[in-house]
């Protein structure tokens, strides 16, 4: 499976590279398991590279990470995505998630920077 992440403890950052023939279904039970073994983590800023991916997304899917994620915040999730029309989505997804809000970038700098933005204007400082 092309599935990965690695987080970035300073930064309270997780990295996640979506490949290829990765169902929604399946990424949901990757993020599912890794905040049961470190709950600490929903909590955190995430960047998903959905560049590569081919695999569906369904509402049942969303709903498992929201669940996994629980109430957190205020935090973020960037899609690294070329489909104009994931921001659209991002916006349904905010209503599903409780304080976790989505952007999306082109490439993985401009999510960083987009996440370092939004914290910025909202005076918030990863410490």
């Amino acid at each position: 499976m092309d599935l990965d992440h690695r987080t970035d403890e300073t930064n309270r950052r997780v990295f996640m590279t979506i490949g290829s023939g990765v169902t929604g279904a399946a990424v949901a039970r990757h993020i599912a398991t890794i905040t049961a073994a470190r709950p600490e983590l929903a909590a955190w800023d995430w960047i998903q590279d959905v560049r590569d991916s081919s695999g569906e997304v369904d509402n049942g899917d969303i709903e498992t990470v929201a669940r996994a994620f629980g109430r957190t915040g205020p935090c973020w999730t960037v899609f690294v995505s070329h489909d104009p029309n994931l921001r659209l989505w991002c916006r349904v997804m905010d209503g599903m998630f409780d304080g976790r809000l989505h952007l999306t970038a082109a490439t993985p700098e401009a999510a960083i920077r987009a996440l370092e933005g939004v914290r910025s204007d909202a005076g918030l400082v990863v410490a």
